[in-house]
């Protein structure tokens, strides 16, 4: 897909981002509401917060999975992969092809949510009495979580990411990044509470914002053309 496809179809997904986004604030809201299951995850969360702003940002850990995220994806597609290292602020990581995949999966993938959620379902299924661990894992998810989020924003924001601009640019990359974060913190969600977040009203909510929006731009379009064409013809 080329630059100019990336940027139409980053303007088409735009409004749904922007819906993703104004669905975090119910997120949250039932997140609070659920708080006798959810609240391991909110403390997990505000530890990782306060320890980020006060004390210390885990950047090196957000570089090392950052790369190795890149380093994954490049395995997939079936790239070579060499020559990854990792400092306090920064890392590199050296494969033989890029795609758009390869370019944002840092960005969309939050790593560590995804390695702890992947041994607490391991334990559950081989170990009996897992669940005792169940608010411990809770808590390591939401800080994780809030690790994912809190870099992703800093790096999207306070530097200039090659990564976006080779991927198709800002706007592309943008829609792709927030679509694919939540649609996975969700899906995580339903697995440590199920049932506390309602993904499909949720969605529904997304939907029908996102086709508002385009109802809108269309019948202004319609309106803004008949007045010009003719203002045009009386001319």
């Amino acid at each position: 897909m080329n630059r100019i496809a990336k940027l139409f179809l980053g303007v088409v997904l735009l409004p749904l981002a922007f819906s993703i986004l104004l669905s975090v604030f119910e997120v949250l809201w039932y997140i609070v509401k659920g708080y006798k299951v959810t609240l391991y995850f909110m403390l997990g969360a505000a530890l990782y917060v306060l320890t980020h702003l006060f004390f210390y940002n885990f950047s090196r850990f957000y570089v090392m999975a950052h790369e190795f995220s890149h380093a994954a994806a490049a395995w997939l597609c079936g790239y070579t992969v060499s020559g990854l290292s990792v400092k306090s602020d920064s890392g590199e990581v050296k494969v033989s092809g890029i795609n758009t995949f390869v370019l944002l999966a840092p960005y969309c993938v939050p790593l560590y949510s995804l390695i702890v959620t992947f041994v607490y379902l391991l334990l559950n299924l081989f170990v009996e009495g897992a669940e005792r661990y169940g608010g411990l894992f809770l808590a390591l998810f939401g800080f994780c979580t809030a690790l994912h989020l809190m870099h992703t924003y800093k790096a999207l924001t306070e530097t200039e990411q090659s990564d976006i601009s080779r991927a198709g640019g800002g706007v592309f990359s943008f829609s792709l990044i927030v679509l694919i974060n939540m649609a996975i913190i969700l899906a995580l969600a339903e697995i440590y509470f199920p049932g506390i977040i309602p993904i499909g009203s949720l969605s529904g909510g997304i939907i029908k914002r996102t086709i508002q929006f385009w109802k809108w731009f269309f019948d202004n379009l319609y309106s803004f053309s008949v007045k010009f064409f003719a203002g045009t013809g009386e001319a």
